[in-house]
Order: C-alpha cells, then structure tokens, then sequence
C-alpha cells in the first residue's frame, strides 16, 4: 500500500511537468537513443575500418580534451545568450561531427569530427541542467531530474539493443561489416534530428533585454560554486579510480568473456535507472544534503564487495547495488547544485562543476591504472571505496549549515 502510494505521489509530479519541461524531456530522450548507438558500435566500426586500439585512444582522449575545453565557454553562451543557441549550437556541432566520424576514414579527419563531435555533446550536456531548473518550479524540480536521468539511461538502452540488433539483421544483404556498421550507426541517430524541430518551439519565460556579461571570477565570488567545486572533485575521484578498469578486472580476475560483462553492463544500466527513479523519495525522507551524503557513503560498502566478492556474479551483483546507491544521489546533487546559486549564474557553474569533475576523472583514472598494475584490483577498490567514503563525509561537513538561499527563476531563460 505505502509503494502505492508513492508511486501515485510519483505519477503526480509528473503530470504537472510544464509543456517546456515535456519537450527538453523529449530533446534528451532522442540524444539518449543515438547516444547508446554511437557509444556501443562506433569503436567497433573504427576496427572494422582498419584502425587499433592506439588510434582510439587518441581519438578518446582528443575528445575529451575538446569537451572539457568547450565546458566554460558553453556555460557563459548559455547565462549570456539563454538554452536555445546553445542547445542549437550544440546539435549542428554534434550533427557535422558524428557525419565526419561515419562517412570518412582518414585518420586526421577522424580526429578533427571526434573534436567538433565532443565540443557539441559538452554543449548539450551544459545546457541540460539549467534548462530543467528552468522549465520547473521548485516542488517538481526533483522529479524532473530524477525523469530526466531515468528517460536519459533507458533511451540509451534502446540505442544499444539498435546498435547489436540491427548489423546482424543487414548481413543478410551487405557482408561488408563496416558498411553494416556505418549504417547502422548513422540511422540509429536520426532519432536526434527531431530535437531540431523542439528546440524552437520550447516554451521559455520570456527574459528582457541581454543579460550582462558572465564573468568566471563572479561565479568563482560564490561560497556554494567553491564549495560545489571542492566537493565535486572528491565525489568524482572514487569511481573515477575504478569504473575505467571494470570491464578489464571481470576479465582478468574471474576469466570472464564478452558476453558476461555484457550482463554486468546490463545490470548496471538497470541499477542506475532504478537509482534515478528513487532518487526523489530519498529527497522526500532525508532532504537533499542529507540523501546525497547518503547515497553516497552506502554505496561505498558495496564498491569494496564487488572488489572482493569470490565469483563473477557476485561482484556484478554488488557492482549493481553500487550503482543504484550513487545514482540515488545524482538526481539530488544537480538539483542541489542548481538551488543554491542565482539563476544567471547556473550554467557557468555547472560548466565549472563539469569541468572540474573531468579534471578528477582523468587524473584519478590514471591513477587508478597505475594502482591497478603495481597493487592489483584489490588495493584498488580499498582506495576507491576509501575515497567514496571521504567524499560522502566531506560533503556532509562543506553543506550541512549551509542555507540555502531563495533565487528567483523569472529570468531563467528567454
């Protein structure tokens, strides 16, 4: 009766999503789809054209490297110009980019699409959080995210199911894999070419006149972005120490092959959407602080389980478990983000979140492989469940007084 009720109080919430709210759900369920396409085939389609791993390692690291050079810039065009241009920016850069990765094989080219691919995506991804604090009021912002993330994991989903169904369906006409595979990929992301045709047409409270130019050093002025910042970059440390090598250590470590950690990856899915959906009822019980530091710190026993666990599938049980628990606590920290500083602030201060949460993810993946080669997976998840736990208690200690102010929304978005 109790879970009745609350999936009623869920389904409520929802329906009083704003027509604005509907269609950026809709923009990023359709780059969700061709997300989980390009993410499963694309480095397949690189092998079968002829290139190595080596070579997608540098085309990886080109595009990150772009990404989070974009992440500032793509902030301030946001709090400067409003989510339309961005977004539209961010679609006809991704647009061109992922057309030069599936239609051309020159390597220099490949890297020059990978960049101008990768600058697009970290604009979609700026834009995505002040643009639903700007479509929602405060009583169903929560859901919201919590929806977004969940419609965001599924949609991807069903691109991957696309992206190992389709190839093996078009054998039957072209034999040539590459062909197969650069059909599919370019067809799996025609779903995101109707957030052209929403992007538009949302429905923005109107802003009057330009906003005055951002400045980093105004964002940097704020208590709460130094604290999110410091904050952030321990919160992304401990699974950035060992969520890259997860697929190498069920392999190495339990003699697994392909298709079991295609399980672990399912299962994973799974858990962080189950995560993203529970994420508001840990908000309703704990508060928002509270349920972060919460989802946070629990999900740090069962990281060290999965390190230690005797069979494979009991590490992927505890991996899942792992999962729902932190992405209990996502949904709740990008509202939380959002809340605490003023609204023609928000999207340069999630460019500097996301900023510095990929500065922490590279360096705590590289040294997460260099603890991995000279300790073993054991040391590794010990560290990384170490860091969890300092993270999930340092964000307790940086926000638990901090009150949280009351920004008007009025000129959110124009």
């Amino acid at each position: 009766m109790r879970l009745a009720t609350l999936a009623g109080e869920y389904w409520q919430n929802i329906r009083q999503f704003t027509p604005a709210a509907r269609s950026a759900l809709v923009i990023f369920g359709a780059l969700g789809v061709a997300y989980g396409v390009f993410t499963t085939l694309f480095t397949v389609y690189l092998l079968a054209i002829g290139f190595d791993e080596r070579f997608i390692g540098v085309l990886t690291a080109v595009g990150t490297l772009s990404g989070a050079l974009a992440s500032l810039p793509a902030g301030i065009i946001y709090d400067r110009y409003g989510p339309r241009l961005v977004l539209l920016l961010g679609l006809t850069m991704t647009a061109l980019g992922v057309a030069v990765e599936c239609l051309l094989t020159q390597a220099s080219l490949l890297l020059i699409g990978g960049a101008l691919a990768a600058v697009g995506v970290s604009l979609l991804l700026i834009a995505q959080a002040p643009l639903l604090a700007a479509v929602s009021s405060e009583q169903e912002r929560t859901h919201l995210y919590s929806a977004a993330a969940a419609l965001g994991i599924l949609a991807s989903v069903i691109g991957n199911a696309y992206a190992g169904f389709l190839p093996d369906v078009l054998v039957r006409w072209q034999e040539d894999a590459a062909l197969r595979y650069r059909l599919t990929l370019l067809t799996g992301c025609l779903p995101a070419i109707a957030a052209f045709w929403f992007v538009p047409r949302l429905k923005l409270s109107a802003g009057v006149g330009e906003r005055p130019r951002i400045r980093v050093r105004e964002c940097l002025d704020h208590s709460a972005v130094r604290r999110l910042i410091f904050t952030g970059v321990l919160l992304a440390a401990g699974g950035g120490l060992v969520l890259p090598f997860l697929n190498v250590f069920f392999v190495s470590e339990y003699g697994v092959g392909s298709r079991e950690v295609a399980v672990v990856r399912t299962v994973g899915i799974v858990a962080t959407a189950a995560g993203a959906l529970a994420a508001p009822l840990l908000a309703t019980r704990f508060g928002l602080v509270l349920g972060i530091v919460i989802g946070r710190a629990s999900s740090a026993p069962w990281l060290l389980a999965a390190g230690l666990a005797p069979t494979w599938w009991l590490a992927a049980a505890a991996y899942a478990l792992r999962t729902f628990c932190v992405y209990c606590s996502d949904p709740l920290h990008t509202d939380y983000s959002m809340r605490i500083v003023p609204a023609s602030l928000r999207a340069t201060v999630n460019s500097l979140t996301f900023l510095s949460w990929n500065v922490s993810l590279a360096a705590a993946g590289w040294a997460g492989g260099q603890v991995a080669s000279v300790w073993g997976y054991p040391s590794l998840f010990s560290w990384g469940t170490a860091l969890t736990l300092v993270a999930a208690v340092t964000f307790w200690l940086v926000f638990r007084s901090y009150s949280m102010p009351s920004f008007s929304t009025a000129s959110d978005s124009r």
